[in-house]
This record gives structure tokens, sequence and C-alpha cells, in this order.
């Protein structure tokens, strides 16, 4: 995907210089061209990567006809339905770029053209009559668009680097920010790691004049309202009918498509769907493998080794090249400071970054434009449903028992597990957690898996903070469904879309994730919780829907892949490196004050002394994030 940005003066034109710093900083972004447009008060820019066969007619940023002045990062899905609605020539469709449609859409509906957008994309367009300049980012927040604003001017940029390129923008580290990764709480997709440099969320635009800077949200998945169709076959059909059409659209690519393959259902359904569609050209897909057995590091709902379902996937589909990386020439400190220096900022999953550099460089130098995953399949397509809300004492209030019972014998339960599954386990589940949380009265909740310092929470007020803000830091699952599920999806709020978009970008190429998909997520959430959790099985719809698709062993499978598995032996590997950046560490006041550095070393001390599952999971949510806050805020020292 392309890359945008641009400044707007309010008294006076922009230095030409200033845009070509921000170009500068963000030149890997273009490995296709770039090129900027200024006149009066407002320059903008543009990095191009041919990311679909349109994309090299483009021509960004450009003057239209009326003035309108557009710079875009765009792949537009209903694309046929905007070119049939404009009326297109049938000669020029080919060639026909999707920012000229996003074009039409403005001149047809104006800003509301949001509304007629489906894909994803970030753009602005520039009125010169009016000197409103509008800015829009798409509903689910694949394209990152940041910003920065004072009394003399406004700047904005696909990244942080195109900011912090300016001499004119403060770089102060946000601590509240910092607070936020270190605990594992997301945060509003509006706060960045620096003071006063802002996310626009997913779903908003924004528009700029006369000095004023006003964001407005313009879709609310909260409000998709209920689907009822006739049967269960319908839903299964309905939901394949989406699934496909969000896949297809996303293998709609200027140079070759690969994808991400775990054993877990998200992304081996996305790799199944885009080879049907692709057949018979195969498919590259890649697994990451840990170097060290992992079973006694994993609980028995978990594995760590993902290549004997990689390999079920390969043998069941056919036309699948899988390439098997163990990643070993990587440290994981090598690959938290790799991610650093391309986001500019810290992030949550620091123990997996090692294997996403290696992955990302991989399928690079094998030449590959775009890479297909099922990163947010967990609260969409593969959405477990809750069974507490389809349970027995509903059953029995609406009359629905025998249908239970009907569902139990087809299972093989006593009469013992039928109440206890469907009578007791509703009542004891709620009153388990609320018991964990009277015991967590008078503690720190993130206590158990953060490296941060308790006195820096306590000067933050940090409890107070995420109960103002509704983010609840023992992740009790909500006993609603669908706020269980918008707590996953994140509407409005989400960066992770945006966080690959930009670790592709790195690597030239473009991640897309079908689950993301606005039609698709539309569709998931509208649909009944029995659709997928029923008689007993979690995930049910994803599993029903992939019969024939995927082999049983992958479809019916029960367990779930840990990432990094093996995280602690390859520490211990590096141990000297992960203590040279613990002593950096303590040499910065600032880390000091922000982080347990005691606590961090202590774990490493514990791996040290041997490998475990419980100092494994503290090596990743305590040593090696607490490492990336940590190298982060040595910028600032």
């Amino acid at each position: 995907m392309s890359a945008i940005f641009g400044l707007l003066y309010h008294h006076q034109a922009p230095d030409p210089a200033l845009l070509q710093r921000m170009a500068t900083a963000m030149a890997y972004w273009g490995p296709d061209g770039s090129s900027t447009w200024q006149e009066g008060p407002l320059g903008l820019g543009q990095l191009m990567l041919h990311h679909t066969p349109e994309a090299v007619y483009e021509t960004l940023p450009r003057q239209g006809p009326g003035g309108l002045v557009i710079t875009a990062n765009a792949r537009i899905d209903n694309r046929q339905e905007l070119l049939d609605q404009f009326q297109v020539p049938s000669s020029e469709r080919t060639t026909y770029p999707d920012s000229e449609l996003i074009v039409q859409a403005y001149h047809r509906w104006g800003e509301a053209c949001v509304h007629h957008l489906v894909g994803d994309w970030a753009f602005a367009l520039w009125q010169p009559q009016t000197r409103r300049l509008f800015i829009a980012r798409d509903p689910l927040g694949i394209n990152g668009l940041y910003y920065y604003h004072n009394s003399d001017f406004f700047a904005f940029s696909s990244c942080l680097k195109g900011l912090l390129a300016l001499p004119q923008v403060p770089q102060q580290p946000n601590l509240l920010r910092v607070a936020q990764v270190l605990t594992s709480w997301p945060g509003d997709g509006i706060q960045t790691a620096y003071q006063d440099i802002l996310q626009l969320p997913p779903a908003h635009t924004l528009t700029v004049q006369n000095q004023r800077v006003t964001p407005e949200r313009y879709w609310r998945l909260e409000d998709t309202p209920p689907l009822t169709l006739g049967s269960d076959q319908e839903y299964v059909e309905t939901f394949l009918n989406h699934y496909r059409r969000a896949v297809g659209d996303r293998l709609r690519s200027h140079r070759p498509v690969g994808g991400t393959l775990s054993g877990g259902l998200d992304s081996g359904s996305v790799c199944a769907l885009a080879a049907a569609a692709l057949r018979p050209q195969s498919l590259p897909v890649y697994t990451h493998v840990p170097l060290q057995p992992t079973d006694h590091l994993t609980s028995a709902r978990r594995f760590g080794d993902e290549s004997p379902y990689v390999e079920a996937n390969r043998a069941f589909i056919g036309n699948l090249t899988v390439h098997y990386l163990k990643s070993a020439h990587l440290s994981p400190l090598a690959g938290i400071e790799t991610n650093l220096g391309v986001h500019d900022q810290p992030g949550h999953a620091a123990g997996n970054h090692f294997w996403i550099a290696d992955l990302l460089q991989t399928a690079q130098h094998q030449g590959l434009g775009t890479l297909l995953t099922g990163q947010c399949g967990n609260g969409t397509i593969s959405w477990a449903g809750l069974a507490l809300v389809s349970n027995g004492w509903q059953a029995l209030l609406e009359g629905n028992w025998p249908r239970i019972v009907a569902e139990a014998e087809a299972q093989g339960l006593s009469p013992w597990r039928l109440v206890k599954r469907y009578l007791l386990r509703p009542i004891a589940l709620p009153i388990l957690a609320q018991g964990r949380r009277l015991q967590r009265i008078g503690k720190l909740p993130w206590a158990d898996y953060a490296a941060i310092h308790p006195d820096f929470a306590r000067s933050l007020r940090l409890g107070a903070a995420m109960k103002r803000a509704g983010h609840d830091p023992t992740f009790t699952a909500a006993a609603d469904p669908k706020a269980q599920r918008l707590r996953i999806i994140r509407p409005a709020s989400t960066t992770i879309g945006a966080l690959w978009l930009e670790s592709g970008a790195a690597y030239g190429m473009e991640v897309r994730d079908p689950t993301l998909d606005q039609r698709l997520v539309e569709f998931c959430l509208a649909l009944p919780n029995d659709q997928y959790f029923r008689q007993g099985q979690d995930r049910s719809l994803i599993r029903r829907a992939m019969q024939g698709l995927l082999p049983d062993q992958v479809r019916l499978n029960q367990t779930k892949g840990l990432q990094a598995a093996d995280i602690g032996y390859r520490v211990v590997a590096h141990g000297a490196e992960i203590e040279a950046a613990l002593q950096r560490l303590r040499g910065s006041e600032l880390a000091r004050q922000v982080l347990d550095l005691g606590r961090m070393e202590a774990v490493l001390t514990s791996l040290q002394q041997g490998v475990t599952r419980a100092n494994s999971s503290d090596c990743g949510t305590i040593l090696l994030r607490g490492l990336m806050s940590g190298l982060f805020l040595l910028r600032f020292d």
C-alpha cells in the first residue's frame, strides 16, 4: 500500500524542504516512485507501491477539474459497483485508478462518500475554494494515519516517521501510552507513544478548516442489527459467500500473493480459500516453527509446533508451497529493535517480532507483493461463541430443554455430564469469576503480567484511569456475546491492521487481512450466538463452513497454537545481549522510573536456571515487553 503525507500552514506557504524531509524519512513506502504537490498553504505527498494492477496508472497527488486535489492510498473492493454507478466505459475500466473512484464518489456524495467506499483506504482531499482539507480512514483502520497540529500548521502522515522528520513537531514520550503497552491496555486508538502526536481512529474523518481540526466518527459496528436466516445451512452458505468474496478481493495484486499459515482455523481458512481461488497456481505460505521441543511449555489445550497441522493442510489443500522458518539468525532483541525501527513506538507482542521480521524478509526476497493473514479472526470468522447464553437454564425458561437433551444424546453425554455442562457450569463460572475479582481487591491487577514500576503506576493513578476508560485489567470475559466480541474487535480503536500494514511496507509489500473485511465483519456480528456455540462445540460456524475445505485434523481441533513457544530458550541463548540491554536501561533515569528493572532481571535469571511454562510466559509479558518499552524510552535520554 502506498503512503500519503501533507502539510497545511495557517498563515504561510509550507517550505518545500519540509515535504522532502517527510518523503525521505518514509522513502521505503515508495519502491515505485514518489511525488509531491504544493499550492498556497498546502503541500501533499505520495509514496507509491503498485499493489493492484490498476495502481500502475495512479498519478498522485493530482488536481482535477474544479480544483479538487487528492492523495490516497487505497484498494477499493466494491470497484465494479462504483464503475457501473459512474458509467465508466468498459474500455477504460482496466486502467481506471482507485483514487479516481474516490474522487467521483466525493463529487456525487460529498463527505458522505465514506459510506460508499468498501476496502482498505485512507485519503486526503483539498478544496482550494473553501480551503478545507478532508481526510478519511477506512472503517476497520487498515490504513494508519497520524497527525499533529498547533496554531501554525497541521501535518499528517501514514506513519510516525513522516511527522518525526519535522523539526517543529516536539518529541516527548507519552508515558501513559507506555504504561498502557506495559499492562496490555489497548488504549483508545488515538493516543500514540508521543505527546501531541495523535492517530486518526478507524471509521473517522478529519476536517481542517479555519485552524480548526475536527474528527468525526462515521461508522459504528456496534449498531449492526441482528440477522435471522431460515436455516443453519443458509447461515453457512451466506457466510462462505461473504468470506470467499473477502479473500478474493484481497487477491487483486500487482505482484505475487502469499499467506501466513499457522495450525489454526483463521489463517488456515484464509489460505484454503485463497489456494482454491488461485488453483492450479500454488500459494506460497510461511510458518514459524520452534528450535526446541515445546510440549512441556504448553498446556494440554495449546501446542507450540504448528507443523503437523500445516502438513495436514498441505496434503489436503494440494496447491500450497510451505516455507518453514526457524529464525535462528534473529535474536528476540534484534526483532524488538527492528520493530521499533519500523513503528517508532513500543507494542504488545514483543516476543513475536523476531519471527515476524524473518517471515516478511523471506517473503520479500521471494518476490511477493501481497501477504494474506488471518490475524483478526477470533472476533469475526472464528468467534468461539459463549456457552453461558445458550445454557440449560435459558432452555428451560424457553421450553427448549428437549433440544438440549437431544444434543447431549448426540454427543454421548451421560445424564450427570448433561446436568454439569448445561445447568451447573453456567452458575459456577460467574461465581468463580467474581471470586477471582474479590481475590484481587487491594492488589494491582496487572502485577502478574507487567514490568511497570509500582510507584510509576501509582503516580499515574493507573487503576482509576483504567476504570474511567472501561478497561478491565483482569480480562474477565463479558457475559453478553456481542459485548465480548466488540471487546476483541475494538471498532474505532483497533490498531492491529495498521501495524501490520506498516510492517509490510518496510519490506515492500502489503499485508491484507480478509477477516477484517467490513462486509464480512458486519455479517459475522449480526449472527446469533448459537451459530457459533452449538451442541457443546465452540467456533461452530467456521468448523461447519470449512467442511471439505480444511482437513478434519485442523477443522475439528480443539487446541490452539502458542506463538514463539520456545521464546525462553531463545532468550537464554542470547542472554549476554539481553543483559547488556538491561544494563543500558539501568543507566537511564526515565527507564528506572517507568520499569521494574529488578523484576525483569529476575525473569532472565529464572530462565537461565531452567526454562518452564511459567517463566516462558513472564519472558514475553514482563521481560521482552519491558525491554521494548525501555529501548523506546532511551530515545529521550
